[in-house]
């Protein structure tokens, strides 16, 4: 049975304290989400070890297929908004887990370059399908004024899930090929688990409706299809997606090559910016949740800038005073991170129509998966001129970023957080 939507959430004072929305009734959907999070965490680490291992690829056609996989899938997104506008996104969700499981059963049991290839894309397919589809039902499923409450508590959860999961998945590993193996049947069976918890959780009564409705307070009225201001938002995204991915992508290979630091030194890095993200993301929510959403896109973009500035300016210098200075750069790039994640799923959802959002949402996802796709090469490639390269180009593309963003909030004007007055 249906039930009418919640009146406007008064969270206690340890909720707002630490920028948590109110989790009354929500314990089936955080428990999805910590599962689904953990066990993508048992996988992901060490699926490119698992293909070396199992089926003696090396690691370059591993990449290779794994790559032409998420390429093949990038259509995904897009294709998804009409499915969204038209089912809802339930049913996409429990698709994309379905999918996902999926592959990772067909991973574990066969050698097949053929068939890892399908597995891969299915995978992708997943993923791609997963994204947009999750958007639109959180934003069914709370309070418009803690929509972005719940994607920054949602992303706190993915990283200890996929804390937690890395260091079970490291133990299994241990094991050789029949533990990667049984760390591959468990995150099948953790997204198994997430579809079926999400189809026992009551229904919302918030259903499309076929005329249009008044917009939000904070929601521009948005077309059927996605407009200049919504594509020119979704290119300047892109460009923060590539430089999001420097972290994983490029970081690594900078502080080994570039500065001739340990290896541990990248593990530090990383274990620094999850404890950051974990401890700080709720409450870094807090801070932006009044604050209008177009303008802390463009802050994130340009504390980026600066990011890129100093950690280029870290080569060249001893080590000892490289390492202080990448300490300080990881502490800037992770302070954009934690404000452009959550903001930059609040600004794709209140840009599109409320009742069909799928379109924008499945565009907006493109450029998570296009960003994410490009990023590999040019970042290589930059690096193979000079280690300052890269850095020089990240900070040059989130500055043309912010730009781009302020001419969206020129043509639509402030994106006002829900419910609340002027952002500052």
């Amino acid at each position: 049975m249906s039930t009418p939507p919640s009146a406007p959430p008064r969270p206690g004072r340890l909720s707002t304290a630490l920028g948590l929305p109110r989790l009354d009734g929500q314990r089936r959907l955080l428990a999805a989400v910590v599962i689904d999070s953990t066990g993508s965490g048992l996988a992901l680490p060490f699926l490119l070890l698992y293909l070396t291992w199992q089926d003696r690829m090396t690691a370059t056609t591993a990449g290779t297929l794994l790559t032409v996989a998420g390429a093949a899938a990038l259509a995904a997104g897009p294709l998804s908004g009409p499915l969204i506008d038209r089912w809802g996104p339930v049913p996409l969700v429990q698709a994309a887990h379905v999918l996902r499981a999926t592959a990772f059963l067909v991973y574990a049991s066969t050698g097949s370059t053929t068939t890892l290839l399908l597995a891969a894309t299915l995978a992708a397919l997943g993923d791609n399908l997963f994204w947009p589809a999750n958007r639109a039902f959180l934003a069914r499923r709370c309070h418009p004024g803690e929509l972005i409450r719940w994607y920054g508590l949602e992303r706190t959860l993915r990283n200890v899930g996929m804390a937690v999961g890395g260091l079970a998945a490291g133990v299994l590993a241990g094991h050789g090929e029949s533990g990667l193996r049984l760390v591959l049947a468990a995150n099948a069976a953790s997204y198994v688990l997430a579809a079926v918890l999400i189809a026992l959780l009551p229904h919302t009564g918030r259903r499309p409706s076929a005329g249009r409705v008044p917009a939000l307070p904070g929601r521009r009225a948005a077309r059927p299809r996605p407009d200049r201001a919504y594509v020119t938002m979704v290119a300047a995204n892109t460009v923060l997606v590539v430089v999001c991915a420097a972290l994983p992508v490029l970081v690594p290979l900078y502080v080994v090559q570039g500065l001739h630091q340990p290896a541990w030194v990248v593990g530090a890095v990383f274990a620094l910016n999850t404890a950051l993200v974990t401890v700080g993301q709720s409450l870094v929510v807090r801070y932006l949740e009044r604050r209008e959403h177009l303008r802390t896109l463009q802050r994130a973009a340009l504390v980026w800038a600066a990011a890129a500035v100093l950690f280029g300016a870290a080569s060249g210098l001893s080590r000892t005073a490289a390492l202080s200075l990448l300490a300080l750069a990881v502490l800037v790039f992770t302070a954009a991170e934690l404000m452009h994640a959550p903001t930059s799923d609040v600004v794709a959802v209140r840009m599109a129509p409320q009742d069909t959002p799928g379109r924008h949402l499945g565009l907006h996802q493109l450029s998570w998966g296009v960003g994410s796709a490009i990023a590999p090469l040019a970042l290589t490639a930059a690096l193979a001129l000079g280690p300052r390269w890269p850095w020089a180009l990240l900070a040059t593309g989130a500055v043309a970023a912010a730009v781009a963003l302020s001419a969206v909030r020129r043509a639509i004007g402030p994106l006002l957080p829900a419910g609340e007055g002027p952002g500052a």
